[in-house]
C-alpha cells in the first residue's frame, strides 16, 4: 500500500524535536547526505587495497578523517584530495600516532572511480575507519 504525502510528513515531524528556549532542532535519527559517507576495512597484509571509491564525475574534492588501530598502536590523520578527471592530488595533515605509522595512503583514478588506496605497514590485523565529505564537481 502506498503511503500518502500526509503520512510521510507526519512521520518526518515525529522524529524531530524543537526547543523554543534554545531555538534548536534535534533528532535521534541519522540524517543522510549524498556528500557524506562512512566506512571501514580490516586488513592483515601489506598489499595495497582500496579503502574507498567514488564516482569522480560527481565529486571534485574530498576530505577524509581516518582512524586506525593495530593491537595497542593507533594512527589518525586527515586527508584532502582533489582531481582534474585524470590526476589526483593528495595531502595528509593533522597526523597523530601512538607509535609508527600504520599505513601509507595514495589515490588514483581508475575508470569512472576515484580510489583512495591504503597500504598497511603490518601483516597483523589493522582496522581502519573513515568519515568522508565530498564536494560536488
Amino acid at each position: 500500500m502506498a503511503k500518502s504525502m500526509s503520512f510521510k510528513l507526519a512521520e518526518l515531524i515525529r522524529v524531530f524535536q524543537y526547543d523554543t528556549s534554545t531555538d534548536e532542532i534535534s533528532t535521534t535519527k541519522t540524517l543522510g547526505d549524498k556528500n557524506k559517507s562512512k566506512g571501514d576495512s580490516t586488513t592483515a597484509a601489506t598489499t595495497q587495497v582500496n579503502l574507498d571509491t567514488f564516482a569522480h564525475a560527481s565529486f571534485r574534492a574530498a576530505r577524509y578523517v581516518i582512524a586506525m588501530s593495530e593491537g595497542s598502536d593507533f594512527h589518525s590523520t586527515e586527508l584532502m584530495l582533489i582531481h582534474d578527471g585524470t590526476n589526483v592530488t593528495l595531502t595528509a595533515y593533522g597526523t597523530l600516532k601512538s607509535g609508527s605509522a600504520l599505513a601509507t595512503f595514495d589515490a588514483d583514478i581508475s575508470g569512472a572511480d576515484l580510489r583512495l588506496r591504503i597500504t598497511p605497514a603490518s601483516t597483523s590485523s589493522t582496522v581502519t575507519k573513515f568519515d568522508r565529505t565530498t564536494v560536488d564537481a
